[in-house]
Formats: C-alpha cells, sequence, structure tokens
C-alpha cells in the first residue's frame, strides 16, 4: 500500500478532491480518505470552530458597561453579547427583565 501511495500524484486524484489536495497535501488526504472509510465528513463554519476562543475573548474584555462595544467589535448583537457574559456576571439582565419603574 505504502508503494502504491508513493506512486500516486495529483494526477491520479479526482478533479473534486484536487483543491482539497493543494489545501492540506495529499497525506492528509488520504489520512482523512481512511478515517471517513467512503463516508461524507462534516466540517463546521470556522466561525463555530473558534467560537469559543471569540467568547473568552469576549469575558476578558468585559467591563460590565461595554456589552455596545462589544457587540459591534466581534459583529454580534447586544443579546448575544449579554449571553456569553451572563456566565461571569449574572447580575446581567435582559432589558425585558427590567423594571427600572418605582411602582410604589
Amino acid at each position: 500500500m505504502d508503494e502504491l501511495i508513493a506512486d500516486t500524484s495529483l494526477e491520479d486524484v479526482g478533479e473534486s478532491c484536487r483543491p482539497l489536495v493543494e489545501m492540506i497535501g495529499l497525506e492528509n488526504v488520504l489520512k482523512l480518505s481512511a478515517y471517513s472509510m467512503g463516508d461524507k465528513i462534516y466540517f463546521p463554519k470556522v466561525e463555530r470552530l473558534i467560537a469559543p476562543a471569540r467568547n473568552r475573548r469576549i469575558r476578558k474584555e468585559y467591563n460590565g458597561f461595554n456589552i455596545k462595544e462589544l457587540a459591534q467589535a466581534y459583529d454580534l448583537t447586544t443579546n448575544q453579547i449579554m449571553n456569553i457574559v451572563k456566565e461571569i456576571d449574572p447580575q446581567q439582565i435582559s432589558l425585558f427583565d427590567y423594571d427600572g419603574f418605582d411602582n410604589t
């Protein structure tokens, strides 16, 4: 098998796989092929893969008063930022939960 792999060139690879071979190399494509055994492989979007790192950075930069700025900087909504930081600031409430009126 190793000899056959060594003799395999880009021209031997199907047209649909060539961009992948050019991107990650034939050896890595062969590893993915062996891993999937012919089944389809799901690759999440980059945004999904980097979301945990983005969220850690948002929590680190959060100061209690900069939700709008963080939303703009990370192209998220203020609600998304509030959901991310509520783990570190349980006092952070939704605007819909706010009862700022004195009802006395």
